[in-house]
């Protein structure tokens, strides 16, 4: 039980950092791009990449209660940053406010966790800038339709936070198992339909 929820946790971890560079990734590269026409291709993904960061919430608070605490010890203020940026990227976007409130959104998200990634390997804080670097080429590659490289920038970005949360013991921060049980009959059926619905999206704008 306690590899399978680690594989759900870690495919709605991992889905939503592959796709994070279409939003985040184009909100940073606005400085640099027509800007109308970067955030109107964006917009088929801009709300539907945020579903796969609230399950996978959803999940690490129902099925590993007591992890909360030991990602968060430590990193608060890495995850205020990260509150924050949400909230001014969504809010910047749907309001069409300024672009460079856009972009600040989008770069307090990313180094947010940039810095949480330093936090979770224990590194020093220029490592905060491999996330934004990540996200801002995985922008290019979907804002430029290089579809060829995207599995290549969907890895990179995908990859960094769910291996170093590896690195964490989760032995007795799980929840009961009646607990978990109830839980697959919902998350176990949402999660395939989740990864349908989000690329076919993908799969459609790239005509």
């Amino acid at each position: 039980m306690e590899t399978l929820w680690l594989v759900v946790l870690g495919t709605l971890t991992v889905g939503y950092f592959a796709l994070a560079g279409f939003d985040y990734g184009t909100g940073l590269l606005l400085p640099f791009r027509r800007r109308e026409v970067a955030l109107q291709r964006m917009n088929p993904f801009f709300l539907g990449n945020e579903v796969w960061l609230v399950a996978a919430i959803g999940v690490l608070f129902a099925a590993f209660p007591r992890l909360e605490g030991e990602l968060l010890s430590g990193a608060h203020s890495t995850f205020t940053l990260v509150l924050a940026g949400l909230v001014l990227f969504m809010a910047a976007v749907q309001l069409r406010l300024w672009w460079w409130l856009v972009f600040t959104g989008a770069l307090m998200v990313s180094v947010g966790w940039g810095l949480f990634l330093a936090h979770l390997l224990h590194a020093p804080w220029p490592v905060a800038f491999v996330m934004p670097v990540l996200f801002a080429v995985h922008g290019w590659v979907f804002q430029a339709r290089q579809w060829k490289l995207f599995p290549v920038t969907a890895l990179l970005c995908a990859l960094p936070i769910p291996l170093a949360f590896s690195s964490i013991d989760v032995t007795g921060l799980m929840a009961h198992d009646d607990t978990l049980g109830l839980l697959a009959w919902v998350a176990i059926p949402i999660i395939p339909l989740v990864v349908l619905v989000q690329w076919s999206i993908v799969a459609i704008s790239s005509r």
